[in-house]
């Protein structure tokens, strides 16, 4: 028996629930639960309540699936929004 291939859906994140998963609202109004990728949990790629993703999901099983890939957002837009504070977390302290 051949594998089934994953369905890919572009959606954007509207809830940051606990343990890393998210709710992403897709076209149509379609909520789905989504987790992060491993790649995506291991290198620490934040995901916020609005940004684009990338999720994919078996045939089988429509309302859960794995969130693949982050849209940055365009310059335009102002981007994502800065971190409180500012600047660069291990900057030297001045004495």
């Amino acid at each position: 028996m051949a594998k089934e291939e994953k369905v890919q859906l572009e959606g954007t994140i509207v809830d940051n629930l606990p343990d890393g998963q998210y709710t992403v609202e897709i076209e149509g109004g379609h909520q789905i639960l989504g987790y992060t990728s491993g790649k995506m949990r291991k290198f620490n790629i934040r995901i916020l309540v609005g940004d684009r993703v990338t999720i994919e999901t078996s045939p089988y099983d429509l309302n859960r699936g794995r969130i693949t890939w982050l849209f940055k957002l365009p310059p335009s837009d102002g981007g994502r929004p800065k971190r409180p504070g500012g600047g660069n977390r291990f900057r030297k302290r001045r004495r």
